[in-house]
C-alpha cells in the first residue's frame, strides 16, 4: 500500500523518519542544556487563544465553590459542613478527589496571573484543610467516606 498520509503528505516511512529525527533532536537539546524549565511567574500570555483558554478557565475556578469541595474532609472530620458537597465524584466514593485537582489548578493559575483571588482560595483551601487534619488528630486529612478507618487497617497490616 503506497499511500500518502493526509495531514502531512509524506510516505508513512518518511514521517516516522521526521518525528524520529525531531524526538533526537529534542533529547540532544535538552541534553546539552539549551533548554531550561521556568517558573509560570516569570510567563505572563499576551492577548492570543491561549490567553482567551487561560481566561476561562480562570472564569470556571472561580464558579467552584470551595466549601463544597470541602464538605467531604469535614464530614470525614467530624466538623460540621459549611456548604453541601458536589456531586457526582464528590459523593460517590471518591468524594474529596476534585478537591486535589482544585488545589493544583489554584496554585498553576495564580504562578501564571498572580491573581490575588486565587492565592486567597488556596490558602482557604488549605488552612481549612489543616482544621480538619487538626479535628482528625493523628495528622490524617481526607474526604473518601470512611477512608480514615481503611489507611488504619493497612497500616496495621489488613489488606
Amino acid at each position: 500500500m503506497n499511500r500518502l498520509c493526509p495531514v502531512l503528505k509524506l510516505q508513512p516511512l518518511l514521517l516516522l523518519l521526521a518525528v524520529t529525527s525531531l524526538k533526537a533532536a529534542a533529547a540532544d537539546l535538552l541534553a546539552q542544556d539549551h533548554v531550561q524549565p521556568f517558573p509560570l511567574n516569570e510567563v505572563r500570555l499576551l492577548d492570543s487563544p491561549f490567553k482567551q483558554a487561560q481566561e476561562r478557565d480562570q472564569q470556571y475556578m472561580l464558579k467552584l465553590e470551595p466549601d463544597r469541595l470541602l464538605a467531604p474532609f469535614r464530614r470525614e472530620a467530624g466538623l460540621p459542613k459549611k456548604a453541601e458537597s458536589y456531586g457526582n465524584w464528590e459523593n460517590t466514593g471518591l468524594d474529596g478527589h476534585t478537591a486535589g485537582h482544585y488545589l493544583s489548578a489554584l496554585a498553576f493559575m495564580y504562578a501564571a496571573t498572580g491573581d490575588p483571588e486565587m492565592l486567597k482560595r488556596l490558602n482557604y483551601m488549605v488552612n481549612e484543610l489543616a482544621e480538619c487534619q487538626k479535628a482528625n488528630g493523628d495528622g490524617y486529612v481526607g474526604g473518601v467516606p470512611g477512608s480514615k478507618l481503611f489507611w488504619a487497617s493497612i497500616a496495621d497490616g489488613h489488606v
